[in-house]
């Protein structure tokens, strides 16, 4: 992270504006901060001035932190822009992120500041880094193809120590670079010697003589690996050509050997195989991991009463952060769960099971209740992580068609009608991890026969950004659908694309099949949490 930071700073109250100053510079961010109140200064400063970060508030009296977001999206998709605000609903938090903020901070809760730029700015550094990599790829790759043929030609012009010898094996002749950078000799060190001073194991040098100098043999060259030593008496594997030295009439005068030294090949093979082999032992453990996450998921659709249950999870890489869940937690009463942890891969997986097995323990609670616990129970996790998990938790009693839920930042859930028309779920609020001062608000909805309730990741979306998907088109997509199964596979059929999946892809779909039942005597006592009748104004039917 460079410093000074430039930062341009959309803010109407100076004192709030020197106090973000003060505590960043605390925090060891140094930071030269330019700070403007209206969009026409706005404007004039990204043009003007080379900003590192934006800081805003959301609202201000003539211009807005939404309005601004909009403009560094549209013309500098890579800047990192953070919100700083005194008040700021879920709602309009979830909706900033989602807008393509990298985070947002409580002017009341300024010690996350720091934490919350360096974050933006690592990511933005990753993300410039990679794009100047792959154009220097691109570029390098014109420049291999280009020069490709002259450098085979430098490549066959390299003279490796080239050794002349008459009939007895005595050096006549030898290039001096080469002899000097390999062996350390100087010419007349070697010349009218014989080669053995250059062999490191004598009886080499008697089989080698036998083999290929013998000038009765066939003038054939050949290729061989010895040890060799240096003036110095280091030894070394070198790879000799040897081949006769014939006159002008065809007869062997004496032998040429050709000698390079393969000890850094053979050092650089050795590290490759060694490389290869922590590869695979890598490749090993991932292929366990994934088996791993992958039984933590449920194998089979739950038996519920009325109801046609199917769901999926295909990660990003081997192994990722997005998981879905159900467990009946009493007699008739099913808890389904659909969480997204920040991030993919090794480390989200490893986040993905811990809050997995906190939401499965409290799941038995009112689901407010219960992510209450959970919450508490992640926080110290979810803060030295620097994550967050967004997380639909609903119960649902099978008799009645009821389902009771909190939405915890994650927005990706909706029930299609039998009719076709979409019902959102409201209300939504904050995702495990970021703090917020109100409790968690629960919403219910009542499902008829046909109806078909639907929660998936943002990898969903991710997938097929073009396609600007939303609740109606996927809705869409299910008309038809015989199955909860086959409901399952058109929205994972989204997904079908060349290249990298960008993100982790869960879907779960619950298809209502059967008319409400009467309640048992027994389920209508109250005896687990979701069975009580919802509290009044949470949103509820």
């Amino acid at each position: 992270m460079k410093q000074p930071l430039r930062i341009l700073h959309l803010e109407d109250n100076p004192v709030d504006a020197e106090l973000v100053q003060v505590t960043l510079t605390r925090e060891g961010i140094a930071c030269e901060m330019l700070v403007v109140e209206t969009r026409a200064d706005f404007l004039a400063a990204l043009g003007r001035a080379e900003i590192d970060l934006i800081l805003a508030d959301l609202t201000l009296p003539s211009f807005d932190g939404m309005s601004a977001l909009a403009i560094v999206r549209q013309h500098y998709p890579e800047l990192p822009f953070v919100f700083v605000s005194g008040s700021l609903g879920e709602e309009a938090a979830i909706e900033t992120l989602k807008s393509g903020a990298r985070d947002y901070v409580l002017k009341s809760r300024l010690a996350r500041l720091a934490p919350a730029v360096r974050r933006a700015l690592s990511e933005a550094e990753e993300r410039t880094e990679r794009r100047r990599t792959q154009e220097k790829l691109a570029q390098a790759y014109a420049e291999i193809h280009q020069r490709a043929e002259s450098y085979q030609s430098l490549f066959n012009s390299i003279r490796d120590v080239i050794v002349v010898t008459d009939n007895q094996r005595r050096i006549v002749q030898v290039n001096q670079p080469a002899l000097r950078e390999v062996f350390g000799y100087e010419s007349d060190e070697v010349v009218g010697r014989g080669t053995e001073l250059l062999y490191a194991d004598p009886q080499e040098y008697q089989l080698t003589g036998q083999e290929v100098f013998d000038l009765h043999n066939p003038a054939r060259g050949r290729i061989m690996e010895l040890r060799f030593r240096r003036r110095n008496g280091e030894t070394f594997i070198g790879e000799m050509y040897a081949l006769k030295r014939l006159d002008s009439s065809g007869a062997a005068t004496g032998n040429i050997g050709m000698i390079r030294d393969i000890n850094e090949r053979r050092k650089a093979e050795e590290a490759l195989r060694e490389s290869e082999m922590r590869r695979y032992q890598l490749q090993v453990e991932l292929h366990y991991a994934a088996e791993i996450q992958a039984k933590l998921l449920p194998r089979n659709g739950p038996d519920i009463p009325g109801f046609d249950v199917a769901a999926r999870c295909l990660p990003a890489k081997q192994v990722g952060g997005d998981f879905f869940d159900w467990q009946e937690v009493c007699e008739g009463v099913w808890a389904l769960t659909l969480g997204d942890v920040m991030g993919k891969g090794m480390a989200a997986a490893m986040l993905m099971a811990t809050v997995r097995a906190a939401v499965r323990s409290v799941s038995h609670n009112h689901p407010s209740r219960a992510l209450q616990l959970a919450e508490a129970a992640l926080q110290h996790d979810l803060d030295n992580s620097e994550s967050f998990v967004t997380l639909f938790m609903g119960q649902l009693h099978a008799a009645r068609r009821r389902l009771l839920y909190v939405d915890c930042g994650h927005g990706f859930a909706f029930v299609r009608r039998r009719d076709g028309t979409v019902r959102r779920l409201l209300p939504r609020g904050l995702p495990l991890g970021v703090p917020g001062s109100k409790a968690y608000r629960e919403g219910s909805v009542t499902l008829e026969k046909g109806d078909t309730l639907v929660l998936y990741s943002d990898g969903l979306i991710d997938a097929r950004p073009e396609l600007k998907l939303d609740s109606h088109l996927l809705a869409r997509q299910l008309e038809g659908a015989a199955s909860a199964a086959e409901m399952l596979e058109r929205l994972i059929g989204l997904t079908e694309q060349q290249g990298p999946q960008p993100d982790d892809v869960t879907v779960l779909v619950a298809h209502c099949t059967a008319e409400q039942s009467p309640v048992p005597e027994c389920m209508a006592s109250g005896s687990c949490g979701s069975h009580n009748e919802p509290m009044p104004g949470t949103g509820n039917e």
